[in-house]
């Protein structure tokens, strides 16, 4: 490493989640630095993101600068590596691989069973994204369960249709200001992305958005 290791940042937002069938069973058999380094790099952005539905491709990889400079050196052809790392990903069970046809991307799944169900789903719904290494925030699923309440099997599915429809910038501030106004429900802030997609997010009267929470919550 160029700079040394100033050590690990230890909190909820910094940690992520990993498998454990990838240490029992992966781990020990990958030789290969660089098929190690993708291995952690999918299971990082599909619980960073909160769905295990979501898809990869080379050249979205390849854009990811933290991650595509920290791949081997030997090779000139980094966009070549990351392709051949995530075919071998398939021989190996790893991941799954979907193309419609010769003139469509490559797309590539995680090996589990959300997995497996986006991959037989693929032709109407390709969920990736952008989101990179040097964009690390807490996903949505887990900023509703900080902030707002558990996380039911509905809400987790409510809130990836959110993600569908609002950028998350969006969806994370009207949270904070249903936290500014104690009213820790669902609706109230599902009624604040509705106002700002109707009416323009920098169009709307912001104090109403922060005070006047009451307009957002008739029966």
């Amino acid at each position: 490493m160029a700079d040394p290791f100033k050590g690990f940042t230890i909190s909820k937002d910094s940690l992520t989640g990993i498998p454990v069938d990838f240490f029992r069973e992966l781990m020990p058999g990958i030789d290969k630095t660089d098929l190690l380094k993708l291995c952690l790099y999918v299971l990082w952005k599909a619980n960073t993101v909160g769905d295990y539905r979501i898809c990869f491709s080379a050249r979205e990889m390849l854009q990811d600068n933290i991650f595509s400079d920290g791949l081997s050196k030997k090779s000139n052809d980094t966009a070549g590596l990351i392709s051949e790392l995530l075919e071998q990903a398939v021989n190996d069970n790893i991941l799954l691989r979907w193309q419609k046809d010769d003139k469509t991307e490559a797309r590539y799944f995680i090996n589990c069973e959300a997995g497996q169900s986006a991959l037989d789903q693929a032709d109407e719904d390709i969920r990736s994204s952008h989101i990179t290494l040097d964009q690390v925030q807490p996903n949505i699923f887990k900023v509703y369960e900080q902030n707002i309440g558990p996380l039911t099997p509905l809400i987790a599915d409510t809130l990836r249709d959110a993600q569908e429809t609002y950028p998350q910038e969006w969806i994370r501030e009207a949270i904070e200001i249903a936290i500014q106004n104690n009213v820790r429900r669902w609706r109230y802030v599902q009624s604040i992305l509705d106002r700002w997609q109707k009416e323009g997010k920098n169009g709307t009267d912001r104090r109403r958005d922060k005070t006047d929470y009451r307009s957002y919550l008739d029966d």
